[in-house]
């Protein structure tokens, strides 16, 4: 359909030909792609020079995989008649199959300079620029396709929305009133009519016009299909007014008696009563003062008799409770039930409120009486009668996932080993023992226990995910193959996990290969992530038009802002800092004997005869590649459709093992293009900094590691690892600054001028800034690690000073990842003696550790 109308005009062919190039187009919509061909060649032989006949067999080629031949006949016939719209329309919708959307744009726009006022080939420019975010223009098109066809609903809203993208909400409102003028009589569609005024409500509400909200809500209320979505936005709309008494009673007599489990409503409820306009849906971790709880506590009383059956009413007094006597009353009324129903993930449920150091002592306290009482009486204190022999074994598991939380490990494995006792069929305790073990860094035990889980089930898919995890990470890459393999429809085949989009299998094995050493499959592995989302931001496309047909406004909306920071998702983050760390390994390591020997060939060559011989080079490997490419292609007829019966063949992977992937001339340059993408949709998290500084030193692109710093500075204070992570960026950065040569004059003057935001004052002497770093931070062990570090690297002959700051940290006073890091930086430093010493103290305290091991 996106050619018909282009191409069915006078083309300035016979009658007959003419008849053809008709029916080529019909061929083409119906994908009749070898009726098209036949038609088209017909044609080409009394007429071989018509351009959009050889534009229309190109764009059937196409469709039949055969680009090379498509893009020749289609750049063919747009220089055979490069006024033809038809031709260049052609040519933007071969680009906009290849994803190559700017091209397709530019094809557009050259096509209607030759035909301003078509509207199929307008409309096809407006869903590429809506899909690249080029709202300007996406607003100029849709306005102009609203003038050209106002009878079409489509062109109104779709006008409206590209006036709410672009933040225009009075012009998008105006564009929805003038649209309902027209309207004549009852609607033909109710949800249609529906969607259309909440969607303008919603222009209300972003344009920051509240009132007119509520009241254009009020109006609408008879007309909306969707009663529920009418309560919750008024619910929502009086509370950001500050109307609390009215959103009060919204929440309480309307949803609240809809669904009493819902955490929004809760959330609204709670800050209506507290008479705030900020809502919190949790609260463990959130400072507030006793008197939330002297509110909220009789409030949940009465929920409670009012709804006996919901569980987030008993739930939600455990996250607001602020004193030590109302958390042990309400922690106890919640979990002992769920305690004598045999709730495996009871604790996962209460794990967030271990933020508060009070209520991890309360919890640990009841766990430790529940248990004494249990064992001693076969009861709990106050009641009659005994409890079931199950509630002694799920206090156990309790306590042992609290020992396990407050890092005591033995007293959790022993905790853990008796309730194993107790019943040793129960797969929810080798899995807790699994957990253990992972959190001791005892990767190959956790791996272990947990394969006993797996095969206590085979059937439980959830085990079959969380046993290859455990794999993956004790560096098992082929029993974690396997074991994956017998969930997946063509076994242990990649493909089909490619498929399936398997993100977190994808960044396990990825971070296993890495470990390794193997960066060419540690990189096909982040790349495939990276591709996924290529696939979900491409995905989009067949929504624009979709949305707008089914009026389904407001979930458009949020598709596309969702879409604008998809590259944000942790997934994605994860995968494209394993880029940039492979790359940056691959541009540390040393060279190889064959590089430096023609390296060394080239030193004594003048600066025209290196350039000549690096051109020399290059040629000889794109010739080398061209030949291997050329090999696989002539080899794979034979590999194909092999146990195929049909379908879509699979196009071979040229570079299964990412050996292409790795070997780039310049791994510095690939690395930062992902690294711009994090800059762009990622800039809260710190890796996102921390790398844009590493990659940026080794490019000596120092205005741009100061950025980085800048930017790293502020979310450094979400933690002392993190604090002493950007301390030695500083450190090292001016380090490296102040004793570089021949730095320009005003460069250094810039960097010394930004030095206050970093902490540092101007002409400060970075030793002396190394200790006041440490004296202001000497109770941070990850901070002494960092001080002695760099002290080391700004006077060398102080190095045994540094190793000795290390070296008597206790490793019982640490975190498993505090000692990790002490050991490493002594190793760093290269005194193998204290490295020694301090890895057997650490296995002491660790002594399930593998890194630790002797």
């Amino acid at each position: 359909m996106a050619a018909r109308d282009n191409a069915l005009r006078d083309n300035g062919l016979p009658a007959k030909e003419n008849t053809l190039f008709k029916s080529i187009v019909k061929h083409y919509e119906t994908k009749q792609y070898k009726k098209g061909l036949k038609a088209a060649d017909i044609v080409l032989r009394k007429f071989p020079e018509h351009g959009e006949t050889n534009a229309m067999k190109g764009l059937i080629l196409n469709c039949m995989e055969r680009k090379a031949e498509a893009y020749e006949l289609v750049r063919k016939g747009v220089k055979m008649d490069i006024k033809s719209h038809v031709c260049w329309h052609v040519y933007g919708l071969l680009y906009r199959s290849d994803r190559e959307y700017l091209q397709a744009i530019k094809c557009y726009r050259s096509a209607l300079r030759w035909d301003p006022e078509n509207i199929q080939i307008l409309r096809d420019l407006s869903l590429l620029q809506v899909q690249m975010r080029d709202l300007d223009g996406f607003v100029q098109t849709r306005q102009q396709l609203l003038t050209l066809k106002p009878t079409n609903r489509n062109n109104w809203f779709s006008f409206a929305l590209s006036q709410q993208l672009r933040g225009r909400y009075k012009q998008a409102l105006g564009v929805v009133d003038a649209y309902e003028a027209t309207l004549e009589g009852a609607p033909e569609n109710d949800y249609e009519h529906s969607e259309m005024l909440l969607y303008k409500n919603l222009l209300f509400e972003e344009g920051g016009m509240l009132e007119d909200a509520v009241n254009h809500l009020d109006r609408s209320e008879p007309m909306l299909v969707d009663k529920l979505f009418y309560h919750e936005k008024k619910a929502q709309l009086l509370l950001k007014l500050g109307r609390f008494e009215e959103a009060l009673a919204v929440y309480r007599k309307t949803l609240m008696k809809r669904n009493a489990e819902h955490y929004g409503y809760h959330a609204g409820l709670q800050a209506a009563t507290l008479k705030r306009k900020d809502v919190v849906e949790r609260w463990a971790g959130v400072d507030a003062s006793e008197e939330v709880e002297q509110v909220l506590g009789p409030l949940y009383k009465e929920l409670q008799l009012e709804f006996p059956r919901s569980s987030i009413c008993k739930r939600l007094p455990l996250d607001f409770a602020r004193s030590a006597p109302y958390f042990r009353e309400v922690a106890a009324a919640y979990i002992i039930p769920l305690v004598r129903k045999g709730v495996p993930s009871l604790f996962a449920d209460i794990k967030p409120l271990y933020v508060d150091s009070m209520k991890a002592e309360v919890l640990g306290d009841l766990f430790r009486s529940w248990l004494d009482q249990l064992e001693r009486d076969g009861k709990l204190s106050g009641e009659a009668l005994p409890e079931l022999p199950s509630s002694i074994l799920w206090v156990r598991i309790l306590y042992a996932q609290h020992l396990d939380k407050m890092r005591d490990t033995e007293g959790a494995l022993a905790m853990i080993d008796r309730a194993i006792e107790h019943t040793p069929t129960l797969l929810d305790l080798h899995m807790l023992k699994a957990r253990i073990f992972k959190h001791a860094g005892a990767f190959l035990k956790a791996s272990e226990q947990m394969e006993i889980a797996r095969k206590m089930d085979l059937a439980d898919r959830y085990l079959n995910t969380k046993s290859t995890r455990y794999l993956l990470r004790a560096n098992l890459l082929e029993d974690a193959t396997k074991t994956i393999a017998l969930f997946t429809k063509d076994g242990e085949n990649s493909s089909n996990l490619f498929d399936m989009q398997c993100m977190w299998y994808e960044l396990e094995v990825a971070h296993c290969y890495l470990r390794q050493g193997d960066f060419g499959r540690a990189l096909k592995n982040f790349t495939s992530v990276e591709k996924h989302f290529g696939d979900i931001v491409e995905d989009q496309f067949d929504f624009h038009t979709y949305c707008i047909r089914k009026m389904t406004l407001r979930a458009y909306v949020r598709l596309l802002q969702l879409e604008d920071h998809v590259y944000g998702h942790t997934f994605f983050v994860k995968a494209a800092c394993g880029i940039i760390e492979t790359y940056l390994r691959i541009a540390d390591r040393p060279k190889s004997s064959s590089a430096e020997a023609a390296e060394a060939a080239t030193d004594d060559l003048s600066a025209a005869e290196r350039k000549k011989a690096e051109s020399k080079r290059r040629k000889a490997e794109a010739k080398a590649k061209a030949e291997a490419e050329a090999k696989a292609k002539a080899a794979a007829p034979a590999k194909e459709g092999k146990g195929k019966k049909g379908g879509k063949e699979k196009v071979a992977d040229e570079d299964p093992d990412g050996a292409a992937l790795a070997n780039v001339e310049s791994p510095l340059e690939r690395a930062t293009v992902y690294l711009r993408t994090l800059q762009t949709h990622a800039s809260n998290e710190l890796c996102t900094h921390t790398y844009a500084f590493e990659l940026y030193m080794r490019k000596r692109r120092f205005l741009l590691a100061l950025r980085a710093l800048r930017k790293a500075v502020p979310l450094s204070r979400c933690g002392p690892a993190e604090t002493a992570t950007v301390h030695r960026l500083i450190v090292r950065f001016f380090a490296e600054v102040r004793g570089a040569a021949n730095l320009p004059a005003t460069l250094l003057a810039v960097i010394e001028l930004q030095s206050g935001a970093l902490g540092l004052q101007s002409g400060c002497e970075l030793i002396a800034f190394n200790a006041s770093f440490l004296e202001q931070h000497h109770a941070q062990p990850a901070a002494k690690v960092a001080a002695a570090e760099m002290l080391a690297l700004l006077a060398p002959e102080r190095k045994a000073e540094a190793v000795s700051t290390i070296a008597s940290l206790d490793p019982s006073a640490l975190t498993l990842d505090q000692a990790i890091e002490a050991l490493a930086a002594l190793g760093r430093l290269g005194d193998a003696a204290a490295t020694n010493d301090f890895k057997a103290k650490a296995h002491g305290a660790f002594q399930h550790a593998t890194v630790f091991a002797p």
